[in-house]
């Protein structure tokens, strides 16, 4: 037996945040042997602003098993109000959020991220878990016509069939494939390949519990130049933001911020309102733990794969947050990619590497349309709020409130990229709930 044959095909998933354990579970149905290295030495390190779950996503929780467990860690908004900073004058609501219940059965939803990594950690079969490997640090990635080796910084070596990269917006995986493809060292690489993404706000963000005088369920976004003051909240607590734009867009290396920056940033917006009633600095003083302050870069690459590594996630788009998109077109890059790469090992069980390069490409080309077109709308989602020019400010007070636009942006936009994403192939769905909207694909089961 030769030695290509001797060795079963491994998927090695580097990143155990949310997009590496969604992973887990969808290699894990479709039978394919896998390891998830986690440079971090726990699984609960995730730190951020809440997480959005959109439609598409809950249909591929259903097929794994995960929809009736994940219930009680889910929250919704009902409504949005669109407020001034200045004055706290209200310039609109709308309910696009419910909206999108309407149109396709499932509401978008809200959990904390923490919560959402232990969920997905937890509901794991045993095995699965075994194969979380914890404290995993790459530092070096070689390819060969017969697979992939990963070695991590304590020294282990791991071998595989193909690595993904799920390992974030500062992916270790894409920083050493590029190296790798350009004959270099990782710091050799010109800046533009070492941080692909532009950062043009940063966002400051906390845990809050139910205030006096504002409504649950209710999202309130407080508009001014170049700021976005913004309350999301659930039925019993919820979380602030402030989304400020910086000075000039920059490329740099991930900033840490320290509690003097923070405390500088609230100097400068404490005095505006967040909501009716409520100012950020009133608003600060209630919130729960300490606060974050973090760059929000955005972009997309134009390099998804090389030879046996591919990347999903944020490793390959960054998008502003204010959408809710990141984490819902990771799982479905996912869902694309184990597709085709279970039709591929019924044919073949050891794939070569030309074999698995056309895959990725394939892959790359299936998700390419859908992920410029919610890149395009999470940039233009910040800034509606807080206008980065006198364009965008323009549109934000003398149209929108007149217009029927989030609505517009559902059903003309959002709507067909939602109703034409795809679902787990070979996995069985439950029934789906009731909706206007049809959805494009189903299993060929």
């Amino acid at each position: 037996m030769s030695e290509k044959a001797a060795k079963p095909f491994r998927a090695i998933v580097v990143g155990g945040g949310l997009v590496g354990l969604t992973a887990a579970h969808i290699l894990t149905a479709a039978g394919i042997d896998f390891i998830v290295l986690e440079k971090h030495k726990s699984i609960l390190t995730s730190r951020g602003t809440q997480l959005a779950i959109w439609s598409q996503t809950f249909r591929t929780f259903d097929q794994l098993g995960l929809l009736e467990a994940l219930q009680p860690l889910l929250d919704w908004c009902k409504r949005t109000v669109v407020l001034s900073a200045e004055d706290a004058r209200v310039r609109g609501e709308d309910n696009t959020l419910g909206l999108m219940e309407e149109q396709f059965g499932y509401a978008v939803k809200f959990t904390q991220r923490h919560q959402m990594i232990k969920f997905l950690f937890d509901t794991l079969p045993e095995t699965a878990k075994g194969s979380i490997l914890l404290g995993k640090a790459v530092e070096k990635i070689t390819t060969s016509e017969e697979g992939v080796t990963v070695v991590c910084d304590d020294g282990t070596s791991h071998e595989g069939s193909i690595i993904i990269g799920a390992d974030g917006v500062h992916s270790k995986v894409r920083l050493l494939t590029r190296a790798v493809r350009s004959s270099v060292t990782p710091e050799e690489l010109p800046q533009d390949q070492k941080t692909p993404f532009t950062t043009t706000y940063r966002l400051y963000f906390a845990d809050l519990p139910m205030l006096p005088g504002l409504t649950p369920n209710t999202k309130y976004d407080a508009t001014h130049d170049g700021m976005c003051a913004q309350i999301v909240y659930g039925s019993d607590s919820g979380a602030f933001g402030i989304y400020e734009k910086l000075e000039k867009p920059t490329c740099t290396p991930k900033r840490y911020y320290t509690e003097e920056d923070k405390e500088e940033m609230l100097k400068r917006w404490g005095d505006f309102y967040i909501a009716p009633g409520r100012t950020v600095s009133d608003v600060d003083s209630f919130r729960l733990g300490d606060a974050g302050l973090i760059n929000l870069e955005e972009g997309l690459i134009d390099d998804w794969y090389w030879k046996r590594t591919v990347l999903v996630g944020d490793s390959v788009r960054k998008l502003e947050p204010h959408a809710g998109l990141g984490y819902n077109c990771g799982v479905t890059d996912l869902v694309v990619l184990v597709n085709k790469l279970r039709r591929l090992l019924q044919e073949d069980k050891n794939p070569g590497t030309k074999s698995l390069e056309d895959l990725f490409r394939f892959y790359q080309t299936d998700r390419a349309h859908d992920t410029q077109a919610l890149s395009d709308t999470s940039m233009k989602a910040i800034r509606m709020l807080a206008w980065p020019d006198w364009r965008y400010k323009i549109i934000a007070k003398y149209i929108i409130p007149y217009l029927p636009v989030p609505r517009m942006m559902v059903k003309s936009v959002i709507g067909p990229l939602v109703a034409a994403s795809p679902v787990l192939e070979w996995v069985k769905e439950g029934a789906l709930p009731a909706s206007k909207v049809p959805w494009k694909h189903h299993p060929i089961i």
